[in-house]
């Protein structure tokens, strides 16, 4: 599945329109514009958690993290580099 980076803005947007009120998967598709498909969302879900800008507790109730707030505050550019991954350092194995 291509990632859709209007839909990962929307439902960023959506999510903060909830406040402190979690919302699952449901509950997202009934508040975005259009007709998407359940397993859409969860896998654009999934891949802002890895961007880690939403979170997702033990009942797959999904929030915005303090992050999710940063990027739509700065115009919601999901894609740019928010930090730099440390150099190899070879660990124990090499």
């Amino acid at each position: 599945m291509k990632r859709d980076k209007a839909l990962m803005g929307d439902i960023l947007k959506t999510l903060a329109l909830f406040g402190t009120t979690y919302g699952d998967v449901e509950k997202i598709q009934g508040e975005l514009a259009g007709k998407q498909a359940p397993e859409q969302i969860l896998h654009h879900l999934r891949l802002l958690n890895d961007r880690r800008l939403v979170a997702v507790d033990m009942h797959n109730f999904w929030r915005l993290t303090d992050q999710g707030y940063d990027a739509l505050e700065n115009g919601g550019d999901l894609f740019q580099s928010h930090e730099t991954l440390p150099p190899n350092n070879g660990g124990i194995d090499n």
